[in-house]
C-alpha cells in the first residue's frame, strides 16, 4: 500500500474519531458522539475536575481543550465563560449587562441559550428587555461584534433558543406570543407591537442577511437542524406551532416547504434529522399530543405513518441511534421505538439513586451508552439497544436541566451549581 494512501486512511479515521460538540446537543443536534471509554459511574475516581458556575441553563460546548458556557454573574449581569478542559481552570470571561424582563422564575434563567463555537468565533444569542441580541467573540474572549437588536422579543416565560451557524450564516430565532390585559394575542396584527421572526445574520459582521417574518405563535424553545438537499443547497429546519415545520433556505431565508401550520401545542424539544427523516414533538405542561414525522428525501415533506406512544417528551429532545429512537418523557419514562415507525420496543421508568427521576435535560449518547441527567441530580446510564439495561446511576451535587456535552473519552455535565468533567483518570486530554 502506498504511503500516501496510508496517510489518507489514517487522517480519515482520526477525523471520524474526533468528537464535535460545537453546538447545543452536538453534531447537528443529534446528541450522539463518536467516542469510547466513557465512564458509567461518577465518583472520586472518575471526576477529573469540578468547577463552580453561576446560575444558568445553557449547555456546555467544546472546542479542542476549551469548554464554553454562559451564566448569570450578578444582578443584571451575565457572562460567556471559557474553561480549560484539562483542569477546569477559567481561561477568560466576557461579562456584559442586560435588561431584565419577565421569565419563568423556576424553569428559566437569563443564561439559558447555549453558545455555538467554530474555528474562528464563539456565537451567542440571548434576550435583553424586548430585544434578542447576538454577539461573537474570538477564542481569546475578545468581542468581534455585537448586534443589540436582531429581533423583537417578549414573553412572560423568557427565551432559550440556541444559535446555529452554518456556511457563514448565524440563525437566530424569535418566536413568541405576548400578553396584554391578561389576554394572549397571537394572530391579530393590529394588536401586536412585537413581531416574531427567524433571522439569518452574517457570522463575520453580525449584520442581518435576511429576515423571515412569521405569525406570532406559542413561545418556542427548540433549536434548528441543518439539512443538505440533493442539489447541495442547505436548508434550516425549524418548528413552531403557528408555522408548523419549515424548511428555510440557509442563504436567502426563503421558505422551501412548510408542513402543517396550526399545531395547537408549543415546540420546546428540538427535532432530530437522520437519513432525511425528521421527527419532533409539540406539547404543553400537561403532556404531548402532537408530532411531526416527515420523509424529506424528495425535498418536500411527506408525512409518515407513525405510532404515537403515550408520554412523549415535552422538554427533552429525541435521540436517534441507528434504527432506534429513544424518547425520554419529562416524567421519567424512557421509550425505545423503531425510528421510522414509532413501534415501541420497550418502555421503562428511570430510577435515580433515591427513586423516581424527572427530566428537562435531553439524553445524549456515546460509547454504546445513553446518559440521562435528572432534575433530582442523577446521572443515569442506559445501554444503547432495543432491550432495556440500566448500567448505573450516580448522584451529582445539584439538579440538572442543561444537556451534557461529550468530548473525546470525557463527559461534561452542568448542574445548577457546577460543571463536572467525567472521565478515566490518567488519560491525556487530546
Amino acid at each position: 500500500m502506498k504511503l500516501s494512501l496510508v496517510l489518507v486512511i489514517i487522517f480519515a479515521v482520526s477525523a471520524y474519531s474526533a468528537t464535535d460538540w460545537a453546538r447545543f446537543r452536538g453534531p447537528n443536534g443529534t446528541g450522539v458522539a463518536n467516542t469510547t471509554a466513557l465512564p458509567s459511574v461518577v465518583d472520586d475516581s472518575t471526576t477529573l475536575w469540578k468547577a463552580p458556575l453561576g446560575k444558568g441553563w445553557s449547555s456546555p460546548v467544546l472546542w479542542d481543550d476549551m469548554v464554553v458556557v454562559t451564566a448569570e454573574t450578578a444582578a443584571s449581569k451575565r457572562a460567556v465563560i471559557a474553561l480549560s478542559a484539562k483542569d477546569g481552570g477559567e481561561l477568560w470571561r466576557y461579562e456584559t449587562e442586560f435588561v431584565p424582563h419577565n421569565i419563568h422564575k423556576t424553569y428559566n434563567t437569563f443564561a439559558s441559550s447555549s453558545p455555538f463555537i467554530d474555528a474562528e468565533r464563539i456565537y451567542i444569542n440571548w434576550s435583553s428587555g424586548t430585544d434578542i441580541q447576538a454577539l461573537a467573540l474570538d477564542h481569546s474572549g475578545k468581542l468581534v461584534w455585537h448586534n443589540d437588536h436582531v429581533a423583537d422579543y417578549i414573553h412572560e416565560h423568557g427565551t432559550g433558543v440556541s444559535p446555529v451557524v452554518e456556511d457563514g450564516i448565524m440563525i437566530v430565532r424569535s418566536e413568541f406570543d405576548w400578553q396584554r390585559d391578561g389576554k394572549v394575542y397571537t394572530e391579530d396584527p393590529a394588536q401586536q407591537k412585537w413581531k416574531a421572526c427567524i433571522v439569518g445574520v452574517d457570522a463575520k459582521t453580525g449584520k442581518q442577511v435576511w429576515k423571515l417574518d412569521i405569525p406570532n405563535c406559542l413561545n418556542t424553545f427548540s433549536t434548528p437542524v441543518i439539512r443538505k438537499g440533493k442539489t447541495g443547497r442547505k436548508e434550516v429546519i425549524c418548528a413552531d406551532n403557528g408555522s408548523g415545520v419549515l424548511g428555510i433556505d440557509l442563504m436567502t431565508g426563503k421558505i422551501n416547504w412548510q408542513h402543517n401550520p396550526g399545531y395547537k401545542q408549543r415546540s420546546l424539544s428540538s427535532g432530530v434529522l437522520d437519513d432525511d427523516f425528521y421527527f419532533c414533538t409539540f406539547g404543553s405542561g400537561g403532556g404531548v399530543k402532537e408530532i411531526a414525522a416527515l420523509d424529506l428525501k424528495s425535498g418536500k415533506p411527506q408525512p409518515v405513518t407513525f405510532d404515537i406512544p403515550k408520554g412523549l417528551p415535552y422538554v427533552p429532545s429525541p435521540l436517534v441511534i441507528g434504527e432506534h429512537m429513544y424518547l425520554l418523557g419529562d416524567g421519567g419514562i424512557l421509550r425505545c421505538v423503531e425510528f421510522k415507525t414509532g413501534k415501541v420496543l420497550y418502555e421503562e421508568r428511570l430510577e435515580g439513586v433515591k427513586g423516581s427521576a424527572k427530566f428537562f435535560s435531553s439524553p445524549v449518547a456515546g460509547d454504546g451508552k445513553i446518559f440521562c441527567a435528572s432534575q433530582q441530580g442523577d446521572l443515569i446510564v442506559i445501554k444503547a439497544g432495543p432491550k432495556f439495561e440500566k448500567i448505573a446511576a450516580s448522584k451529582l451535587d445539584a439538579p440538572v436541566n442543561s444537556v451534557p456535552a461529550i468530548g473525546d473519552k470525557r463527559l461534561f455535565v452542568r448542574t445548577a451549581t457546577s460543571l463536572y468533567c467525567i472521565g478515566a483518570k490518567g488519560q491525556p486530554v487530546p
